[in-house]
C-alpha cells in the first residue's frame, strides 16, 4: 500500500502518545517513589519517638523493638548504627534517663516501589488516554478540514490527467479554494494552449496538403484572431517567380482578396519586407489610407521567412484599439506566420520539384519517342504505330485496375517494336511474305529490342513487355514459347494492343481492317492467342477511342511519300523499265485483285534476247525492254505489269483486254524485230499457286547446259 503523509503523521502520533505515556509512568513513579520514601520515614521517626515514650526506658528495649517491627514499611530494627546507610535506612539516638539508645531502623523497600509503581500505572495510563484522545481529535480534524478536501482536488486533478478538462467548483475562499481557483486557470491556459497546438497542427496540415488559403484556412485565422484578441489580420504571399502578391484581409467577420504588384505595395507593407524583421507600432502616419480605413491603431507585423533567407511575403495582425497584443500571443502569432511561410515554401518548393519532373518526363517520353523514330523512319508505313500500341495498351491496363502499372505499359508499348532496327530491310521492308529463314530473322526483335534498351534503369518495370509481347496464350509465340500467366500481364496487353494495330494499318501490300472487323479477329483469338481478360477488357476501348495524332509532325505527309517513292524504286521497282521486280509480285498480284473484279496474268517472253545481247551488245536488249514496256502502258494504263526475270514480264490485265494484248504484242515484234512469247496463266487461286507457275515456266524455258 502506498503511503501518504497522513498515514505518516498518524504514526508519529502513535509514537509521541508511546512516548507521553512511557514518561508519565517513569516520572510517576520516580515521584511516588520519593513522596512514599519521605512520608515512611517522617512516620518511621514519629512512630519511633512515640514507642520510645511509652516504652520510658532502655530496658525496655526489646518491648520497643517488637512494636516497631510491626510498624507499616518497617522491614527491620537493631541496636546500634547501621553496617551500610542507605536511603532506606534510618538510624535514631534515643535518650531514656537509664542512658541513650541507638536505634537502626530500615525501611521496606520492595513495599514503597510497590506502591509507587502501581500508582505510575495509573497515572501513565491517565496520560495515554487523554493524549490519545487529543491526538486522536487532532488527526480527525486534519483529515476532515485537509484530508478530505485535498483528496476530492486529488480525484478532480486525475481526471484532468486523464484529458477531462472540466473546471473544479470553487467552494470557500480558504486556501482550497484558492487552489481549486489555480487549478482552474491552469486548466484555462491548458484548454488555451491545446486549442493554438490544434489551431498550427490544422495549419500545417491544411497548408502541407495542398488545400491552400480556403474557407477552413479563413476559419482558423478568425479563431487567432479570437484567442489573440486581435481585430484583423493581412497577408500577403508573393506568387512564384512573379511580382505578384496575393493579399487576404480576414476579420473576424469575413475575409477579401486581392492582389497588387510589389511595386503598388504601400503603408506598413514595404517596410514589413524591406527590413525583414519583426515590426511593433501604433504609429498612425506610416500607415496607407487603406490601412487606416481598416482602423488599425496596434499593429505587429513579420515577413514571411521559412527555411531560407527568401521572403515569401508578410503577416500583419492588427487591433483598434492601442492595446499591444501579450507576449504568449507574440509568439503564438509567430508560430502561425512560421507555418504559412513553410506552407507557401513547400508549395514553391513542389511547384518547381513538379516543374522538373514534368520536364525530365517530356525529356525522357521524346528520347523514347525518338528510338521509336528510328524504326518508324526505316519503315515509314508503321509511323505512329508504336505510339497507337503504347496508348491502346495504357487504356486496357486502367480499364484492368492497373493504375500504377500503366505507365510503364505505356513505355513498353513504345518501345516494342525499336529491336526492328536491327532487322535488314531486305526482310523489314519486303511486301510479301516471308520465307521460313526470314520469319527467324523478324521474330528476334523482341530480344533485340530488350537488349537495346535493358540497361536503361528508368524503364526496368517495363522490360517484360518489351520482351515477351509476342507470345501467345497456348504458348505458340516467340521468344520463349511461354504460355497463359507465364506470359508477363504486361506483355500480354500489349500483344492485344499490337495485333489489333497491325490489323487496322495499311501496308504496302494490303489495307488495313476496319476497327470491328479486328475485334472480331481478336475476339476469335480470345483464349488460344489472347488473354481472355485482357480481350474482354480490350473490346470497348478498341472500338471507341481513338490514340490522338503524333504530337510532332516529325514525318509530313510529302515525306513519306517521297521516302515510300524512292524505297519502291530501290527495292520493288525494276531500275531499267521502271515497273515492278520479281520482288513486288505479291503487292502486284493484291492490287490486281482490289482494282479489276476479273483479272487475267500473262507471261510475255523476249525469245533469244541473251543473243542479242551478245551480238547487239547490252544497251540494244535493254533498249527492246524499255520499248516493249513504253508500248504497254500506252495501250494499257491500267495494266500492272512486273519484270519477273530478266527476259521476261508478268502483266495483269482485266479479262476483256485478253485479245487486244495479243495483238499489240504482234504489232511489237513487228516494230523492234524481235520474238515474243506470249503465255495466259490459268488455274491459280493466290500468289503462291501463281509463284509456282511461274518457277516452272521459267525453268522450262532455260536451254539444257551444255556438256
Amino acid at each position: 500500500m502506498k503511503l501518504d503523509k497522513y498515514h505518516l503523521l498518524t504514526g508519529i502520533a502513535v509514537l509521541v502518545s508511546l512516548l507521553v505515556t512511557a514518561a508519565s509512568f517513569f516520572t510517576a513513579y520516580r515521584f511516588t517513589k520519593e513522596l512514599l520514601l519521605h512520608e515512611s520515614v517522617i512516620d518511621a521517626i514519629n512512630y519511633i519517638e512515640v514507642t520510645a515514650a511509652a516504652a520510658g526506658s532502655k530496658k525496655n528495649s526489646k518491648e520497643l523493638f517488637n512494636v516497631l517491627r510491626r510498624a507499616p514499611y518497617i522491614e527491620s530494627v537493631k541496636e546500634g548504627p547501621p553496617a551500610e546507610k542507605d536511603e532506606f535506612t534510618l538510624t535514631k539516638r534515643l535518650l531514656f534517663p537509664d542512658g541513650p539508645l541507638t536505634v537502626t531502623v530500615k525501611l521496606n523497600r520492595r513495599e514503597i516501589e510497590s506502591k509507587a509503581s502501581k500508582t505510575a500505572v495509573k497515572v501513565g495510563a491517565f496520560m495515554a488516554v487523554v493524549t490519545s484522545g487529543l491526538l486522536a481529535l487532532f488527526l480527525f480534524a486534519i483529515h476532515r478540514l485537509y484530508l478530505v478536501p485535498l483528496n476530492r482536488i486529488r480525484k478532480e486533478v486525475g481526471k484532468i490527467q486523464m484529458g477531462d478538462l472540466k473546471k473544479l467548483p470553487e467552494e470557500g475562499e480558504d486556501e482550497f479554494g484558492r487552489i481549486r481557483e489555480s487549478i482552474n486557470k491552469m486548466i484555462d491556459s491548458i484548454r488555451e494552449r491545446d486549442e493554438r497546438a490544434e489551431i498550427i497542427s490544422s495549419f500545417i496540415q491544411l497548408l502541407t496538403v495542398g488545400k491552400g488559403f480556403n474557407g477552413e484556412f479563413v476559419e482558423l485565422m478568425q479563431k487567432v484572431l479570437k484567442l489573440t484578441e486581435a481585430d484583423g489580420i493581412v497577408i500577403g504571399v508573393q506568387k512564384r517567380n512573379s511580382d505578384a502578391i496575393e493579399i487576404r484581409v480576414i476579420t473576424r467577420y469575413g475575409e477579401r482578396v486581392f492582389e497588387k504588384n510589389s511595386s503598388e505595395l504601400d503603408g506598413i507593407e514595404p517596410y514589413i519586407l524591406a527590413l525583414g524583421r519583426e515590426i511593433e507600432t501604433t504609429k498612425s502616419k506610416i500607415l496607407s489610407k487603406g490601412e487606416k480605413a481598416l482602423g488599425m491603431k496596434y499593429i505587429f507585423g513579420m515577413p514571411l521567412k521559412a527555411m531560407s533567407d527568401n521572403t515569401a511575403g508578410y503577416v500583419i495582425v492588427y487591433k483598434t484599439k492601442e492595446e499591444p497584443i501579450s507576449e504568449e500571443n507574440r509568439r503564438f502569432i509567430k508560430s502561425i506566420a512560421k507555418s504559412i511561410a513553410a506552407a507557401v515554401t513547400i508549395k514553391w518548393l513542389i511547384e518547381e520539384l513538379e516543374e522538373k519532373l514534368r520536364k525530365e518526363k517530356e525529356l525522357k517520353e521524346k528520347i523514347l519517342k525518338s528510338f521509336v523514330r528510328g524504326i518508324e523512319i526505316r519503315d515509314s508505313y508503321t509511323r505512329g504505330h508504336s505510339e497507337r500500341v503504347a496508348f491502346y495498351s495504357r487504356e486496357i491496363a486502367r480499364a484492368m485496375g492497373l493504375r500504377e502499372e500503366a505507365e510503364s505499359i505505356y513505355i513498353a508499348g513504345l518501345l516494342h517494336d525499336i529491336g526492328k532496327i536491327g532487322i535488314p530491310d531486305s526482310i523489314l521492308l519486303k511486301p510479301e511474305k516471308l520465307t521460313p529463314e526470314e520469319y527467324e530473322i523478324i521474330k528476334l526483335h523482341p530480344i533485340l529490342s530488350y537488349e537495346l534498351v535493358k540497361n536503361l534503369d528508368f524503364i526496368k518495370e517495363s522490360l517484360d513487355g518489351i520482351k515477351y509481347h509476342h507470345e501467345r496464350w497456348d504458348g505458340s509465340g516467340y521468344p520463349d514459347n511461354l504460355q497463359r500467366e507465364q506470359i508477363p500481364l504486361s506483355a500480354r496487353i500489349i500483344a492485344v494492343a499490337d495485333s489489333f494495330d497491325a490489323m487496322t494499318s495499311a501496308r504496302i501490300y494490303r489495307k488495313g481492317m476496319n476497327k470491328r472487323a479486328a475485334v472480331e479477329e481478336l475476339i476469335k483469338g480470345k483464349g488460344k492467342l489472347y488473354d481472355p481478360e485482357v480481350v474482354d477488357n480490350a473490346v470497348h476501348i478498341l472500338l471507341h477511342k481513338t490514340p490522338p495524332p503524333p504530337d510532332d509532325d516529325y514525318l509530313s505527309d510529302d515525306l513519306i511519300k517521297e521516302i515510300e517513292e524512292r524505297r519502291l524504286d530501290y527495292y520493288l521497282r525494276d531500275h531499267l523499265t521502271g515497273v515492278f521486280n520479281r520482288n513486288a509480285l505479291e503487292l502486284a498480284f493484291n492490287q490486281a485483285k482490289e482494282r479489276f473484279k476479273k483479272f487475267s496474268a500473262f507471261v510475255l517472253d523476249v525469245e533469244k534476247l541473251r543473243e542479242i545481247n551478245i551480238e547487239k551488245g547490252w544497251r540494244e536488249g535493254d533498249r527492246i525492254l524499255k520499248e516493249i514496256v513504253n508500248h504497254i502502258k500506252r495501250s494499257f494504263p491500267e495494266a500492272i505489269t512486273v519484270r519477273y526475270s530478266g527476259d521476261n514480264f508478268v502483266v495483269f490485265l482485266p479479262g476483256s483486254f485478253r485479245e487486244k494484248l495479243k495483238k499489240q504484242v504482234e504489232k511489237i515484234e513487228r516494230e523492234l524485230n524481235v520474238k515474243l512469247k506470249l503465255e495466259e496463266l490459268n488455274n491459280f487461286k493466290d500468289v503462291e499457286e501463281l509463284k509456282v507457275i511461274l518457277t516452272e515456266l521459267e525453268f522450262s524455258s532455260r536451254p539444257a547446259a551444255q556438256m
